[in-house]
């Protein structure tokens, strides 16, 4: 559905745009109240995460509808493409993004002629969030919503914010999940190093096999790699995530995008660390090989424009975040202006990372705003000072304690600006967006009982927060059996330590499967080393089958396990096949939903018991 909205809202020969949305009205068919759901990026069409919005949600519906809202420039809302920027990959240098992007500017400046045909529209002052808090404003007026409960991701929760300080009238309780601040000045966001410092110490002082393999700060070790890697960059074949074979570069650059990449995802968290140690303590390359593939990718391109487009978040982006420069200068005082921000920079503000790294590392974009045509006239996010919700208006800001894009400390920022009627909670062993797609259901369902009773936020138990399990950051990555770590005997254990490696090879490899199901295509998986697996049958007992799965350059694992996917409850059959040919047979089960969770090992080795526990991979 869409509806007609001004394109400038302070200039009528502008003429109007199409803003897209899906409304689902209440199961129950009465007249209800209405959930506002917000998607974040800039860039992302809300309406593509309906499925996972109404789950979210659940319960809820039958009661309420929801609205799902596209704003300006993503999904149906009158998008447009920039190609150039649509297309840009890492293959291609920062500067042709900067370029890309200005030009992308100067392409909405001569599209759409005012009315009369007397000239164009400056197209690229129109993608502020002001101006999308406008449209959404004009559509819940002319559906009679009523106020609304409004909820927000990232970006989204910046969303919320300009809205609720210029609208708060329209709403009855706010949701800003993985929230940071609109009022943040420092345009080199200078909180995200300190946090991925803490989440990555965290990662693996929390996960029992990190800490027992690597008692320490992670943070040193990554900082032992990025000294290394500059000096000794690694280049090696391995495997995507859909098994095409690659050649993948792991230079300081890599190794910086991937600490960046960690804070949405906990994967990073899970084997960084582990491969960084592999590959300075053992000179073994394949786990960082496989990680560094599995999250980057060269080719890759930004998708369909009506998935996300990449010219509308950077249109948000150069008009509403902090720029290191004046818009009112030429383009050569703006990039002298960039170079002094630069310069008065502390040597070590991105340590490990030089700041020339840091800045230069593709996924920050520092400079990409340079050549974004300046606005003929300001639209501010927020233009009153905080606190910007009333008393009456409950706020729910959420943070995970892993992610270090939208971080806790910004958070927590973000509540105070909210004013006194918010209530910040931090959420452990969690990344970046807490209640979508949320496997252990706390998240969503604080955000079910605060939509259910807003007024009752304070009274909200949020004890749940603090149980979530960890990251099961990997051990260690050994490339001989000889270099495993054993699992810890138990009463009736009758085998030797190459028959309780053996049992532990088995469990990791089942583990491995397990994480590695979210990154491919659900059907096929390639072992690390070498070897195959694969996924089938429905999600509450999905059979993974091993086929010569290597975990270790002289070992292999073949079998079975069945998976639920909804408890998290894993049981395997397998035969791990040890150097020389001996084999040992490994039954074994955990839960991989619950705090600390143990695998509970059992089977035989040259005709003896196995019977042993090891911490769940």
């Amino acid at each position: 559905t869409t509806m007609k909205v001004p394109y400038d809202y302070f200039n009528a020969a502008a003429g109007t745009i199409r803003l897209g949305f899906q409304w689902y009205p209440a199961t129950d068919g009465k007249r209800s109240r209405t959930i506002v759901a917000i998607q974040g990026g800039p860039g992302y069409a809300t309406t593509d995460y309906a499925t996972d919005y109404r789950a979210m949600f659940g319960p809820l519906l039958a009661s309420r509808n929801l609205l799902l809202v596209n704003l300006r420039g993503t999904g149906n809302s009158a998008p447009f493409t920039c190609r150039a920027l649509q297309d840009w990959t890492l293959l291609q240098s920062n500067a042709a993004y900067t370029a890309d992007t200005g030009a992308c500017g100067r392409q909405l400046n001569h599209t759409r002629k005012l009315t009369g045909g007397h000239g164009y529209v400056q197209a690229s002052d129109l993608y502020t969030t002001a101006n999308a808090a406008r449209d959404l404003a004009l559509l819940l007026r002319r559906l009679r919503t009523g106020r609304v409960d409004l909820y927000g991701d990232s970006y989204g929760t910046f969303f919320g914010q300009v809205f609720t300080a210029r609208y708060h009238q329209m709403l009855r309780s706010v949701t800003l999940d993985s929230a940071y601040p609109v009022v943040e000045a420092n345009p080199f966001y200078p909180l995200m190093i300190p946090a991925a410092k803490e989440a990555f110490d965290l990662s693996c002082a929390r996960g029992i096999a990190c800490h027992r393999a690597a008692p320490g700060e992670s943070w040193a070790r990554i900082g032992q790699a990025a000294r290394y890697l500059r000096a000794h960059p690694v280049v090696g074949r391995t495997r995507d995530p859909f098994g095409d074979v690659t050649t993948t570069h792991i230079g300081v650059f890599e190794l910086s995008e991937l600490v960046s990449l960690a804070g949405a995802d906990s994967g990073v968290y899970r084997e960084l660390d582990p491969a960084i140690r592999a590959l300075l303590r053992r000179h073994d390359p394949v786990p960082l090989l496989r990680l560094t593939a599995q999250e980057i990718d060269p080719t890759a391109g930004s998708g369909p424009v009506a998935s996300f487009d990449a010219g509308l978040y950077q249109a948000t982006t150069c008009l509403d975040y902090p720029q290191p420069f004046l818009y009112s200068s030429s383009l050569r005082q703006r990039k002298a202006e960039y170079a002094r921000a630069v310069a008065r920079l502390a040597p070590d503000a991105f340590a490990p990372f030089t700041v020339r790294e840091w800045i230069t590392e593709p996924e920050e974009e520092f400079d990409a705003c340079l050549d974004w045509p300046a606005p003929a006239r300001p639209d501010p996010p927020i233009t009153t000072p905080a606190p910007y919700a009333p008393r009456s208006l409950p706020v729910l800001v959420m943070s995970g304690d892993l992610d270090s894009l939208t971080t806790p400390a910004e958070g927590r920022w973000t509540a105070r600006e909210m004013g006194p009627s918010s209530r910040w909670i931090l959420f452990r062993n969690d990344t970046h967006v807490n209640a979508m797609d949320d496997t252990f259901g706390c998240a969503q369902g604080l955000v079910r009982q605060f939509i259910a009773a807003p007024a009752r936020l304070r009274q909200l138990n949020a004890s749940c927060t603090k149980h979530t399990p960890e990251v099961r950051v990997v051990g260690k990555f050994a490339k001989r059996l000889a270099h495993v770590t054993p699992a810890r005997p138990r009463q009736g254990n009758r085998v030797g330590v190459e028959g309780l490696r053996l049992a532990a090879i088995a469990v990791t490899v089942v583990g491995d499967a397990d994480w590695h199901w979210y990154y491919g295509d659900g059907v096929h998986g390639w072992g690390l080393r070498g070897g195959t697996y694969s996924f089938a049958g429905p999600p509450s007992r999905t059979r993974i089958t091993f086929r010569g799965y290597r975990w270790t350059a002289d070992t292999s694992v073949s079998g079975y396990a069945l998976w639920n996917q909804v408890t998290g409850r894993l049981s395997a059959w397998l035969t791990v096949t040890a150097p020389g040919g001996r084999t040992a047979r490994v039954q074994l089960g955990y839960r991989d939903f619950v705090f600390h969770a143990e695998a509970g090992i059992s089977g035989s080795f040259a005709g003896r018991a196995i019977e042993a526990v090891m911490a769940a991979p």
